[in-house]
């Protein structure tokens, strides 16, 4: 597309299409274009904010919104930055507690657009709207802004902004075109969040020697699952060690929605930050904290689960729910709604799912990325766990399902494979959050 095209978006709609065509690929990974842009804006107002860049295969999306709610309950101001978003764009922003307006959202746009003009650079959508997403930020400073990486880490468009603590939730294959084929080689890049002097946390016990090494080289600290930190769940709750200072560890917090694992990394994120809330205020934030398409459920007769894990390690996690979930309801039987993209190993993902379930209902999800319902059930009927049946789109096998799910016993609806499996799954049903 021409850099200087007369475009004037009159709607955010028409800004988001927009800003899908001004570069020649959707990721193109490098901090170039970025920090060429970034230099003529005032993004002075960030150097105000504690930052902290959460990176990881999944959870990102967890531990930054349990991050920024035990900050705010603490009394401190928080900025927060997501992607992608379920159902509306303005989730990626949170200012201090509420969503950036589409007021805010357009003035940003508009300046930056002239900006990068000016500057004959094309800028992919998320490099363009993490640029005003900052300029926003910027305008409002908060004491603490959390940053959550799209994908990687070392050329992730956040990482142009320095972090005080840099996390690591987990390392697993995923993105393998763009990060490399084994850990080693994707922890590297995650780990190149991490900037001279920063802390390090890392949320798993089996840390990847390749970013073992860069907090060995950068980080003023590190603090590693198992080693620094670590958790142990019973009986409903879980307690978190400090391995450190025992003195700190918290016991008998309830299990939240989203994995313990994440929730233990958070508590040990602000431990790095030297924030230390009481135990009782610890206890309740996490009761109470839920994210929207994490193991969220959405319909109680007959019960509707969405989940947007979508890659084996994030369907792991599902199997353990839905076993947890017939320990206390032996007869249960799962019916699964599940669209993916091409991208992903939804081989490996369909053949762990499979085992709990009844039936598969794949779904074709839409866009250059998503994959037909059709190859997902190709790959599904070689296991031969449960029956599979392929839709043109997810509402077609979401009221598939449903309709299964009417005449059994007990039964559990669970949807699952992408943010975009999720977004129709709720759209369908009337609920966005």
């Amino acid at each position: 597309m021409d850099l200087h095209s007369d475009f004037h978006g009159q709607s955010l709609e028409d800004w988001l299409s927009y800003l899908e065509t001004v570069h020649s690929r959707a990721i193109d990974p490098t901090l170039d274009r970025m920090l060429a842009v970034a230099g003529d804006l005032d993004l002075s107002p960030l150097k105000q904010s504690r930052i902290v860049t959460v990176t990881g295969t999944n959870g990102k999306g967890s531990v930054t919104g349990l991050l920024a709610a035990l900050l705010s309950a603490e009394g401190h101001s928080c900025n927060l930055y997501n992607s992608p978003h379920l159902m509306r764009f303005h989730e990626r922003i949170t200012l201090q507690g509420r969503p950036v307006s589409t007021k805010e959202l357009l003035s940003a746009f508009e300046e930056l657009e002239e900006i990068r003009r000016r500057r004959g650079v094309t800028l992919t959508f998320f490099e363009f709207t993490t640029l005003a997403a900052f300029m926003i930020f910027s305008r409002q400073p908060a004491e603490f802004l959390i940053l959550e990486v799209g994908m990687g880490g070392r050329f992730d468009s956040v990482n142009i902004l320095d972090a005080e603590v840099a996390v690591i939730t987990n390392v697993a294959l995923d993105h393998c075109a763009y990060l490399g084929d084994t850990r080693e080689e994707i922890a590297y890049q995650k780990a190149g969040i991490l900037k001279k002097g920063g802390v390090m946390v890392y949320g798993e016990a089996d840390m990847p020697q390749s970013a073992r090494k860069v907090a060995e080289e950068l980080a003023s600290d590190l603090l590693c699952r198992g080693r620094d930190y670590d958790l142990r769940i019973r009986d409903g709750v879980f307690d978190w060690q400090d391995l450190r200072e025992p003195a700190r560890s918290v016991e008998g917090i309830p299990l939240p929605t989203v994995p313990a694992e994440n929730a233990a990394t958070v508590l040990a994120a602000l431990s790095a930050l030297r924030i230390f809330p009481e135990p009782g205020l610890i206890r309740r934030v996490i009761r109470d904290f839920a994210m929207p398409g994490r193991f969220q459920k959405i319909q109680e007769h007959p019960p509707v689960y969405a989940d947007v894990g979508h890659n084996p390690h994030a369907f792991r996690y599902l199997v353990s729910r839905i076993r947890k979930l017939r320990e206390q309801e032996p007869e249960l039987e799962v019916i699964l709604v599940i669209g993916m993209l091409r991208d992903k190993d939804y081989t490996e993902a369909l053949y762990l799912i499979s085992q709990e379930a009844v039936h598969l209902h794949l779904c074709t999800l839409y866009g250059p990325r998503g994959e037909t319902g059709e190859k997902l059930a190709q790959a599904a009927r070689s296991f031969q766990n449960c029956q599979v049946s392929s839709y043109n789109s997810v509402q077609e096998g979401l009221k598939a399902a449903l309709a299964e799910a009417s005449g059994k016993k007990c039964p559990l609806v669970l949807a699952a494979g992408s943010f975009l499996t999720v977004q129709a799954v709720l759209s369908v049903l009337g609920r966005e959050s």
